[in-house]
């Protein structure tokens, strides 16, 4: 339904690994084609990785599809990619975006969750769970702070950066 250009790579200034995350957002998380179409186009499926963490200060809409994804990486060879489907109006498809908006809308929390990850990653090179674990809890952090923004300036989800329909 749509995609869009997530991570720290959709936020100018932002200290970033050289990865661009895509979340797309679908009807049916079971619908066989999507895993078949992006595998057909070179797309490695990751069954493994198809939980996001629970955000306990995020609000369900759609039980345990609020937190489920389907996740695929580049092809072998090309530059990292990280693809995220969701299901459309999923507490974790809403975050995502909500997070990557209040980042690009203030300077303050930009920098500082810039200088966070270089001084975990530097504290933990060569040690990507580590990394993951001690990140999770300051981006529940930032949530928080974001769903304020949000409340704040009455934040929705703009316009995808890609989008279809079926009429198409």
């Amino acid at each position: 339904m749509r995609v869009d250009h997530v991570g720290s790579t959709a936020v100018p200034s932002l200290a970033a690994k050289d990865v661009i995350d895509i979340q797309a957002q679908v009807l049916d998380l079971t619908d066989a084609a999507i895993v078949d179409a992006l595998v057909e186009a070179g797309f490695r499926f990751r069954p493994k990785n198809v939980d996001d963490p629970v955000n306990p200060d995020s609000k369900p809409v759609l039980g345990e599809d609020d937190w489920r994804k389907l996740y695929f990486r580049e092809p072998e060879g090309a530059r990292r990619v990280h693809i995220h489907v969701r299901r459309n109006g999923a507490a974790a498809a809403r975050n995502t975006l909500l997070l990557r908006d209040f980042l690009r809308d203030s300077e303050a929390a930009r920098r500082d969750y810039g200088d966070f990850k270089l001084a975990l990653a530097e504290r933990t090179r060569n040690m990507r769970a580590a990394y993951a674990a001690i990140k999770q809890p300051f981006i529940q952090m930032a949530q928080r702070a974001a769903e304020s923004w949000a409340g704040e300036t009455r934040w929705v989800p703009g316009a995808p950066d890609v989008y279809w329909s079926s009429a198409e």
